[in-house]
């Protein structure tokens, strides 16, 4: 997910960016759009989602992990350092094949897989990981359905979009549908007997969005504050790379078989 002051490059740097991707792809066979994070191009973006897996390591420890819409992989390779062992699935050839080649490890492994049909045996996952990827699936409810059909009775989803309030007017066209806060409940209460969903820590830089959020708080239609109470059910948590600032953060355990 671009941030708007990514969106904001001057025609200069744009095309040296273009150039230096170029020289990339004939490298590696693999082409940088900027909106998949890749380490070898550690900007800002990349910073921001890798903190996400930095957030999520501390909920991986001996679990098996489903990392939906893996991209480049650095974020799967990442959780396979804290857990038992890591499956990273996105539908991008070029990303598989990048991360099969850059990270190997014997409890790791990149498929490539649409996340709207995860071919994957029932409660196959303790944790399921969908980050920035939400948002630019055609069936999001399917899905939805498909990852709590994988996860473990015990398990626990973290699911990381953006919050349409922090884009107004900011058209992403590889986006397509932003979740508002109430779509949000309404999808996750569907698949899960248990959910929260974690405000985004800044306010809207827009007045329109001010205002959305305004409303909803007026209904008291309302996330929790995990920088004011960092605790999940009862069990704390380490805020330390909690600081995705665009994107509601949604956790759901308890999946609803269909």
């Amino acid at each position: 997910m671009r941030t708007p002051s990514a969106l904001s490059d001057n025609p200069l740097t744009f095309i040296r960016k273009a150039l230096s991707r170029s020289t990339y792809t004939l490298r590696t066979g693999y082409w940088h759009t900027g909106e998949r994070c890749c380490p070898d191009f550690p900007d800002e973006n990349f910073v921001n989602h890798l903190k996400v897996y930095q957030f999520a390591s501390q909920f991986c420890g001996a679990k098996k992990i489903l990392d939906v819409g893996c991209g480049t992989g650095y974020g799967t390779a990442f959780l396979a350092e804290s857990g038992l062992n890591a499956v990273g699935i996105d539908l991008s050839r070029q990303a598989i094949r990048y991360a099969q080649r850059r990270y190997k490890s014997f409890n790791l492994e990149f498929l490539r897989m649409s996340a709207e049909s995860l071919e994957f045996p029932d409660r196959a996952f303790d944790f399921v990981l969908s980050t920035e990827n939400f948002e630019h699936l055609r069936d999001q409810r399917g899905n939805i359905r498909q990852m709590s059909r994988v996860l473990t009775e015990e398990g626990m989803l973290l699911l990381a979009t953006p919050n349409p309030e922090m884009f107004v007017r900011v058209n992403n066209r590889y986006h397509t549908h932003e979740f508002a806060y109430s779509e949000l409940v309404e999808i996750l209460q569907e698949h899960f007997g248990e959910y929260l969903v974690c405000e985004n820590q800044l306010a809207p830089t827009t007045e329109e969005g001010q205002r959305t959020r305004k409303e909803r708080e007026e209904k008291g239609a309302m996330g929790i504050n995990l920088s004011l109470d960092p605790s999940l059910w009862g069990t704390r948590v380490d805020t330390t790379y909690l600081s995705n600032t665009h994107s509601f953060f949604c956790f759901a355990r308890k999946p609803k078989r269909q």
